[in-house]
């Protein structure tokens, strides 16, 4: 694919097709990209609709059902998603996964408006399709977790700051504004993105005035959001897990790679936790604290233990960074576990999952590795690498695992795209091959953790 892509695109372009095939344009390509996708989802749904639902799920319904009796509680889960849920409660949780599929909407929505916006359209629908079939983003389409709902976000917010970039009008920065108030409710780690993106504009566009409209109405969304909190709880805060979030990551029995592991495993009353007496003190010691004061209590914690521990912080760091970028496992995982003949699906779909992963990962590594300078002085080069960096941060530095780098692998195709059109044939193609070597071992070293369980 790397090798004829840009020929490809080349003929497309002076001759008025597209890939070869005469008559289908960009438009007509993606629209079928995207019923296809929704036909296989709505066939996952069929084969699933008696599965309880799964891993976060259960927890994000839970909240869901406290908002819809209006029970006094303090937030420890975002609020985004609950508060979409809580209106279908009463229809059941096979409801609740279709319902789930606007989201999926939305994000190809989403792609095909940042693809137009940074002039990559003409190969949106193959970016699309690897996304259709992959069975992580099938799976993520029609469960109740925040990985899509935050991939939709960040990619209609994305092409929010292009279009405005371009001199849309106000349309564009009421949806900026809105997809980073509802992004920053979903995810709150983001929030930092709700000030960067408009800033963005302003530098682009030397205008102040729609990107403050924009960072305002972010703003209000999540106060509002603050102000129910506050009626609930008597405390303001959007939620409360990104105090423990850090502490799993940084304590003194993380584990060096698999820093997601408290965030999963060694829970209070499980047996695991007895092998960790010293963190289970602690655990009860703050569980002992009023709720509201638990979060500052862990990031207290997890600060001190970095402040006297810098050089397990980097290499906790460097980890977490590979981590990030390895293979998707959630959805071969989920199916392992499942009684009857969905359990032989297991390999299969690690191995398509592991497969698309690395359609887009793969090819973006090499074209980036190998772009020349004019493609880093792109602005657009600028918005879709920080956004991945920036959305990327929180991870890195709490605790990581393959599974949340679903928000930005659209973003990452199409700065893979943008750097391949930015190749001029002259480039030297050893680095694209090293940066490929460096994913490949990555991989490796994945699947050793996963081997070692």
């Amino acid at each position: 694919m790397t090798g004829n892509l840009k020929s490809y695109e080349s003929a497309t372009t002076k001759q008025g097709k597209f890939f070869g095939n005469p008559g289908v344009s960009p438009e007509r390509a993606f629209a079928v990209v995207v019923i296809l996708s929704i036909v296989v989802r709505l066939v996952a749904l069929l084969l699933g609709a008696h599965q309880p639902l799964v891993s976060d799920s259960t927890d994000y319904k839970h909240m869901a059902e406290l908002l819809a009796s209006g029970t006094r509680f303090l937030p420890y889960w975002p609020p985004g998603l609950p508060l979409y849920l809580a209106p279908f409660l009463a229809a059941g949780d096979a409801v609740l996964r279709t319902w789930m599929l606007m989201w999926w909407v939305l994000f190809c929505w989403g792609l095909w408006r940042l693809s137009v916006a940074v002039g990559v359209k003409r190969i949106a629908w193959l970016v699309l399709l690897i996304f259709a079939i992959a069975p992580a983003e099938i799976h993520f389409s029609i469960e109740p977790m925040t990985q899509m709902p935050a991939a939709a976000l960040l990619l209609l917010a994305m092409s929010a700051v292009v279009r405005c970039a371009q001199g849309a009008g106000r349309g564009e920065y009421l949806m900026l504004g809105g997809s980073l108030g509802v992004l920053a409710l979903v995810r709150p780690s983001v929030m930092p993105l709700l000030v960067v993106l408009p800033a963005l504009v302003v530098i682009r566009r030397k205008s102040l005035l729609g990107p403050v409209a924009a960072v305002a109405l972010g703003c209000a969304l999540v106060f509002g959001w603050m102000v129910r909190a506050h009626q609930l709880s008597g405390a303001w805060v959007v939620n409360t897990s990104n105090g423990v979030n850090l502490y799993y990551g940084n304590n003194p029995w993380t584990p060096m790679y698999r820093t997601w592991y408290f965030g999963s495993h060694a829970k209070p009353g499980s047996e695991e936790i007895l092998e960790f007496p010293e963190y289970a003190a602690t655990l009860d010691r703050v569980s002992a604290l009023p709720a509201v004061k638990r979060s500052a209590e862990y990031q207290q914690l997890a600060v001190s233990y970095v402040e006297h521990n810098p050089g397990a912080f980097v290499l906790r760091t460097l980890n977490r960074v590979r981590c990030f970028w390895g293979f998707d496992t959630f959805t071969a995982a989920n199916l392992r576990s499942v009684p009857g003949w969905m359990h032989r699906l297991f390999a299969p779909v690690l191995t398509l999952d592991a497969l698309c992963f690395l359609a887009i990962a793969g090819f973006a590594v090499y074209w980036i590795a190998c772009a020349p300078w004019s493609f880093w002085h792109e602005w657009d080069t600028w918005l879709l690498g920080g956004t991945i960096f920036l959305y990327s941060l929180p991870y890195w530095v709490t605790m990581s695992h393959p599974t949340y780098h679903f928000p930005v692998m659209a973003p990452l195709a199409l700065l893979g795209v943008k750097a391949r059109e930015a190749s001029t044939g002259t480039e030297p193609r050893w680095p694209g091959w090293v940066g490929l070597a460096a994913l490949v071992l990555i991989q490796v070293e994945w699947v050793y953790y996963l081997a070692k369980g």
